[in-house]
């Protein structure tokens, strides 16, 4: 059935040629509005319009997706009642190459195929974010260790003003806080030093031309304007009947000066204003007989004016403006060495990714950017006159997150420079909640207030109708916001226009069923055995266990005809949403589970203090580096060893002073050169000295054999540090120290076992990057944590009710039937307003003045403002937050929180509104949690915001009551389980004996690398040759996986035989001397250009060395001569001859699918296996595809290099066929040893 549009959607579906803007409040159907209007431009009989020629941007590839889906299910629709429309049909191919996009996406599109109008390297990628981390500190570090060296006054001061202690960490987090910032504008070394203009007036003239003055004094407005309100309410009361009027006199001429105030212009004004104001002293009233609760008002209304005039006065007034101006250009050259330092670090920064060949998402903007955008007159490029021919309209979706950049970027391929209006733009600034992502909402509200409702070029349409919730919900979320959000704080006034309307229809339930409420937890003021986030659970448990009893929700949404009709509310039906997952999730998870509440913590964040993530993550560091102690310690304790705390310390104390590597060594009687050896394979166990049984007594037998089962496996892994992938190490080590089956088999165990996956895949990840060796990837997974760079922990199978908890971040989008908003009593973060730097993305930035000789920092104007106005956008953001929380509710809405001495607190909240009826400025501002405006604005309206208070005695007495519940269920339940007794023995019976028939599986990976099914048929064919029976074995936890690239001569192929002697008499500490050799081959042909003369070999080796994508140690182990008999060969010049053509492929890795039995020898398993590798080459010519292997391994003839890798070559023929499409004419192996080419 067609939808039945609002007069306003329908202006927004059919409204042609202009700029338009759609305010879309939340729960208007912004979405299906946006789609119907695409459908019905690709659909208009007179002007269709192909779907490729429209470009619609999402804020993220989730969006995109789902746009594309509804657009592709309309379009199939309307191809039911009309199947011979070409048109349509036409669509519906068009529609998987139509740009419905992220604005990323969009820019690599421009850049791909534009790369050569800015000398960009094609063979481009865009880096891991880790790897960028990384990369960041690197550059950051040579930077400011240069500057160091340097030791200029200017950058000793800036030091001196930034860092603190020994550490320089602020001033590098400074330094890329700013970089960020100016990354979010499109010029940004222009903004960065536009960011400095504060430092460098010279008068107060000069001073009040910049934005900040403006600010400034827009923000003194705002607070002497409550100020002269609040006089005047004093005043007024004053000389009403049974008011204090003995204080008339005095506050009448206080409220005039505050007047006078108010009307000030100039800084100047202010200050003088400001400075020479001071309070009389009241009268004394010793026979009042008036209204003493008026009296206490108006003393308690002037204390407040008094209390703020002397903060402001410390603010912004502790000296003159002449004194002021002398202090910013003081701080000149400290403030421009900040921003020469930053540019230092951008050009450098830039400079490596240009070597490394990566991009970064900044880069993409940028780079599109310069593309689009002529730098010189910052008008739309050729190219940009060129793509705007493609478009004939722009479709912005989330317009309110978008920044300068992304602005700029669409702009130029709009038709704007042809005086054409053609750009879409759909959001909500009430809904902007991307602040720290760089998002500017000030561009959404320019053109809320600068386009017109009327029919116009620059229209605007508000879409105010709410869809989703009901009435009573509605009803709260305006009532609360008509108080609280202005344009002051908060970028919009929340007024009739900004106000949810409802437009759905629900069936009529019983009378307080669906009132909203406001739960308010009082813990006792001696509380110390619980935390507030247990007591808020426990309350929330409570009700969600009473709406499970009483509760009902509409089944489905219908027409008003048809309304739904009730059911019993679902566990799944509720949400829990806080602004901070942190510490809350966990809490709220762990306490729901204890009230037999099914709950799942849908966290965006958490993975880094997974324990069994920090347990692998130690594992590797020790692997690096035993010499550890944190890392070390931790392992032992883990289960993957099991020592107690008590024997740790018994080890600690044994050996005071030493690395607990060494003191766990020593404990055994080892000795320093032990030590630093690695164990020998053919040792049973460690030596047995008289010491080392008096020091073994004081641990049980069990504890001293994981000790040393644990060394030995140490040992033998950090022998494989040097040559095995990071990814294949970890899951090695993993397996076999059978810490993943112990994660799976604990509670919650799917959930841990994945997030040990994504460490693997995090490795793989990183093994793309430019980094390489364990020590790098444990840094950056350091910095990805350091950073902040948290990713969310792995979820299991989804449940089917339960109930979820969420961040109000992630719950953006989505609705629910019941909401419960939690964690209202917490506080604002107010972390950026604390820095020595503050930056602000349109003022600048502002700091102390720092005297080091004298060691003193003086508080500096700008810092103080600046600090002020980010608490008023922080304050803003949180309002809506709060927005964005609200309407996520369809039915009802709860919202929690803790408050001490609560009644006491909500008996004295007496807000005061302004003439607008909003709460004046600096009660809003002063907010520093939501649960502050809630009661602020409770208190204006009281049946909105219904107050109920639950108290900690409360909460416990419940607890003890469903617990003596709980336990006379459980008596009833053992009753009737031992009147089964008999039936169950044989069911119990029947479970033990049972064969399950898929044993196989059990042990069969579900994924396998190429490189282990080679060195299984590699193992078989040498135990062949050398006479000795196989041992078949399925691919198992059992299983080790020696590197993906070949090994030395036999090394690798077979586990390694026992030694009689240990490893350092045979004169092989020199490890995989052969495999590091065959290493270095594959590396340099994997970056040699084949399209040069062989003749330049060295030339070209020199160069890679110089570009750092090969080292010296590997350079040095090339043989040349073997290396230029391959490029001299025949093969080597159809490989060139190929590079040329541009159809020589290189490292390409693959994962394809294949039945068990198709691929291991042993296997009947009709089970799928996941096969992943990587191909060394291949090329294409005029008949088919060439697949050729390097080989480096020592071999007989080339029958017997054939023999064992033409299983490798045969699953990569199959999955280059089903890759490309095209045929493998050849396989092809080159044998380094022998020289030659050795068909397969």
């Amino acid at each position: 059935m067609k939808p039945d549009w609002s007069p306003q959607q329908r202006q927004v579906i059919d409204l042609r040629n202009r700029n338009l803007l759609v305010s879309a409040a939340a729960g208007s159907g912004k979405t299906a509005v946006l789609v119907e209007r695409i459908i019905q431009k690709i659909t208009d009989r007179d002007h269709p319009t192909d779907i490729d020629r429209l470009l619609i941007v999402t804020f993220t590839n989730a969006a995109a997706a789902e746009m594309r889906e509804r657009i592709g299910a309309a379009i199939e629709q309307a191809l039911e009642k009309q199947p011979e429309n070409t048109h349509l049909q036409r669509q519906q191919t068009l529609l998987h190459n139509a740009q419905i996009t992220t604005i990323h996406s969009f820019c690599l599109y421009v850049i791909r195929n534009f790369f050569h109008r800015i000398e960009l390297d094609p063979e481009f990628r865009v880096a891991e974010e880790g790897e960028l981390k990384l990369l960041k500190s690197d550059v950051l570090d040579r930077v400011l260790e240069q500057y160091y060296q340097e030791a200029k006054p200017e950058f000793l001061a800036l030091s001196e003003t930034i860092a603190t202690g020994k550490t320089d960490e602020p001033l590098k987090e400074t330094i890329l806080k700013l970089f960020d910032f100016a990354m979010s504008y499109p010029w940004a070394e222009e903004w960065l030093e536009g960011c400095i203009k504060t430092f460098h007036v010279r008068t107060m003239e000069e001073f009040e031309q910049l934005p900040l003055a403006e600010e400034l004094l827009s923000y003194l407005g705002s607070i002497t304007g409550q100020w002269a309100l609040q006089m005047r309410i004093c005043r007024e009361l004053s000389l009403e009947e049974d008011g204090p009027q003995m204080y008339a006199e005095l506050l009448s001429e206080e409220a005039e000066a505050m007047e006078r105030t108010e009307s000030s212009e100039t800084f100047q004004q202010y200050y003088e204003r400001i400075r020479g104001f001071s309070f009389g002293r009241l009268p004394a009233a010793r026979k009042y007989s008036g209204d003493v609760h008026k009296k206490e008002q108006v003393q308690k209304l002037r204390n407040e004016v008094k209390s703020s005039v002397k903060k402001v006065t410390e603010q912004f007034f502790f000296q003159s403006p002449e004194e002021m101006i002398a202090d910013l250009e003081k701080n000149r050259p400290v403030a421009d060495m900040l921003v020469e330092v930053t540019i230092g670090f951008l050009r450098g920064f830039a400079e490596k990714k240009r070597e490394k060949s990566i991009l970064d998402f900044n880069d993409l903007e940028h780079f599109a950017l310069k593309i689009l955008v002529d730098e010189t007159t910052r008008e739309p490029s050729r190219t940009a006159a060129e793509l705007r021919k493609n478009y004939e309209e722009i479709m912005i979706d989330e317009y309110q997150d978008s920044n300068y950049v992304q602005e700029t970027i669409l702009k130029a391929v709009s038709k704007e420079a042809e005086h054409i209006n053609n750009i879409f733009m759909v959001g909500d600034v009430k809904q902007s909640i991307y602040r720290f992502r760089m998002a500017r909402p000030e561009l959404f509200m320019e053109k809320y207030n600068s386009y017109t409702q009327e029919d116009s070029q620059k229209q605007r349409i508000d879409l105010y109708m709410n869809f989703r919730s009901r009435t009573q919900v509605l009803q709260t979320v305006n009532d609360i916001f008509y108080r609280i959000m202005k344009e002051d704080i908060g970028d919009i006034t929340y007024n009739k226009q900004a106000a949810l309307y409802p437009g759905a229809s629900f069936p009529e339930g019983k009378e307080g069923m669906f009132d909203s409420r406001l739960l308010i937890v009082e813990p006792e003021e001696d509380n110390k055995e619980k935390s507030v986030q247990e007591l808020e659970a426990r309350a929330v448990g409570l009700e969600i266990q009473r709406l499970m009893k009483e509760q009902q929700v509409t089944e489905q949404m219908k027409s008003p005809e048809q309304p739904g009709r009730f059911r019993p509310v679902r566990y799944s039906d509720m949400v829990i949403l806080l602004r901070s997952m942190a510490g809350w999730a966990d809490t709220f998870g762990k306490v729901l589970g204890e009230m037999g509440i099914p709950v799942r913590a849908a966290s965006g964040t958490g993975y880094f203090s997974a324990v069994e993530v920090q347990t692998a993550l130690n594992l590797l560091r020790i692997l690096d580096n035993p010499r550890q102690d944190i890392p070390m310690a931790s392992v032992l304790a883990s289960p993957i060893v099991g020592l107690t705390g008590e024997d740790l310390a018994l080890i600690r104390t044994s050996c005071p002073g030493k690395k607990f590597y060494q003191a766990v060594l020593d404990f055994f009687g080892k000795d320093q050169e032990e030590a630093e050896s690695p164990l020998p394979a053919d040792r049973e166990s460690l030596p047995e000295t008289e010491n080392q049984e008096a020091k073994e007594g004081k641990l049980s037998r069990t504890q001293q054999k994981k000790l040393k089962t644990f060394l030995k496996l140490l040992d033998k892994f950090r022998r494989k540090v040097s040559y095995t992938p990071i990814h294949e190490l970890l899951y090695q080590v993993l397996e076999e120290t059978g810490y993943q089956a112990y994660v799976y088999a604990l509670p919650g165990g799917q959930v841990k076992q994945a997030n040990l996956e994504m460490l693997v895949e995090k490795a793989i990840a990183y093994e793309t990057t430019s980094y390489r060796g364990l020590f790098h990837f444990i840094r950056y997974m350091e910095q990805l944590q350091k950073y902040e760079m948290d990713f969310p922990l792995a979820e299991g199978e989804e449940a089917e009710d339960v109930v979820r908890i969420m961040s109000i971040h992630k719950s953006k989008g989505l609705e629910f039937p019941v909401v419960f908003v939690s964690g209202l009593g917490k506080m604002f973060n107010s972390q950026d307003v604390r820095e020595r730097v503050i930056l602000h993305p349109r003022l600048g930035l502002g700091m102390d003045l720092v005297d080091s000789r004298r060691r003193l920092r003086t508080p500096g104007l700008t810092r103080q403002f600046l600090a002020r106005k980010i608490t008023m956008e922080n304050v803003g953001e949180e309002l809506r937050v709060l927005y964005v929380a609200l309407t996520r509710a369809r039915e009802k809405l709860i919202l929690t929180g803790v408050l001490k001495k609560a009644e006491e607190k909500i008996a004295a909240v007496n807000p005061i509104t302004s003439e607008d009826g909003f709460l004046t400025f600096l009660s809003r501002l002063n907010s520093n949690t939501f649960l502050q405006f809630l009661l602020l604005a409770g208190a204006c309206s009281p049946e909105s915001c219904p107050v109920s208070i639950i108290k900690q005695a409360e909460l416990e007495e419940k607890e003890v009551q469903q617990a003596a519940e709980e336990g006379l269920t459980g008596i009833q339940l053992l009753a009737s389980l031992q009147e089964a007794e008999t039936e169950w023995e044989e069911k119990v019976a029947q479970r033990l004996t049972f064969c399950y028939p898929f044993e196989e599986e059990v042990t069969m990976k579900t994924k396998v690398s190429v490189s282990e099914l080679k060195h299984r048929i590699l193992d078989r064919i040498l135990a062949e040759e050398e006479g000795e029976p196989e041992i078949p074995a399925a691919i198992s936890k059992q299983s080790a996986e020696p590197p993906e690239k070949e090994t030395a001569p036999g090394e690798g192929a077979v586990q390694e035989k026992e030694r009689c002697v240990p490893a350092f008499m045979e004169g092989v500490q020199e490890e995989n001397t052969g495999a590091r050799r065959g290493t270095a081959m594959h590396r340099v042909l994997e970056c040699y250009d084949f399209t040069r003369n062989p003749q330049e070999l060295e030339k070209q080796l020199q160069e890679l060395e110089e570009e750092q994508k090969i080292h010296r140690e590997l350079r040095d182990l090339i043989s040349i001569p073997s290396l230029k008999k391959f490029l001299r060969s025949s093969l080597g010049a159809r490989m060139k001859r190929a590079a040329e053509q541009k159809k020589l492929y290189r490292e390409k890795p693959f994962v394809m699918g294949k039945k068990a039995c198709e691929v291991l020898k042993e296997s009947n398993s009709e089970e799928m296996l996941l096969i992943q590798g990587i191909i060394d080459v291949f090329f294409e010519e005029a008949d088919g595809i060439v697949l050729l292997d390097y080989k480096t391994d020592h071999v007989k003839n080339g029958r017997q290099l054939a023999d064992r890798y033409r299983l490798q070559l045969e699953l990569y023929q199959e999955a280059i066929e089903r890759a490309v499409g095209k045929k493998v004419k050849e396989k092809l192996l080159y044998s380094f040893c022998l020289g030659e080419t050795v068909p397969v």
